[in-house]
């Protein structure tokens, strides 16, 4: 582990948690005695996994993708033959987004915009070759015009970046699929990536 990217990653991680307890969703975190859900996996991914927000199971945890999609996105991940020390999940809303009924709702434009700033000093601490982004609100950060299975280069701050976009896992889950055929062009990149 890079300790000057870990001691940079833990400096984001009390920003956010500072900027999330001034937020209107940090009632979600108290209400259901939950968890602002940080991101896990290697500190120097190559492959970096964004979703858009905790679900349930993440919220008691406190870690992104531990649920039903999380089991799918394990799945992916062997597939795509990733070691540990390869990648890291995150989301780019750390706090459960709940509506009237609480249950669970897709993050609001303004909640993506209100922690963009730590997510983007988060990736670029990181500094992964390739970020997947999971679903359109994770891809709305970068550009609203992602096409699914397309790869697109992106600067955040100093980083060069490959941005690949697919359905969110709990899509493929909904229409009882598992995914795979969205990996096919994530795997070609890849391996580009691994001869450089």
């Amino acid at each position: 582990m890079d300790l000057d990217n870990s001691t940079k990653l833990e400096k984001v991680k009390q920003d956010l948690i500072n900027n999330a307890k001034k937020h209107e969703l940090y009632k979600n975190v108290l209400d259901t005695n939950g968890h602002i859900v940080f991101g896990r996996g290697s500190d120097s991914a190559k492959v970096l996994f964004i979703g858009e927000a905790p679900g349930f199971s993440e919220n008691a945890q406190g870690k992104p993708f531990v649920g039903r999609s999380g089991k799918l996105l394990e799945e992916w991940i062997k597939e795509l033959e990733l070691k540990k020390e390869d990648y890291a999940i995150m989301n780019v809303v750390p706090i459960i987004p709940l509506n009237q009924e609480k249950k669970i709702r897709p993050p609001t434009e303004e909640e993506i915009n209100y922690f963009l700033p730590e997510t983007k000093k988060m990736i670029e601490s990181i500094a992964p070759q390739i970020i997947v982004l999971l679903g359109r609100s994770s891809a709305s950060i970068f550009d609203k015009n992602l096409i699914v299975g397309q790869a697109k280069k992106q600067v955040i701050g100093k980083l060069t970046t490959t941005l690949y976009f697919i359905y969110h896992p709990a899509y493929y889950l909904r229409n009882g699929k598992k995914g795979f055929e969205g990996l096919t062009q994530l795997k070609k990149i890849l391996s580009e990536n691994k001869e450089k």
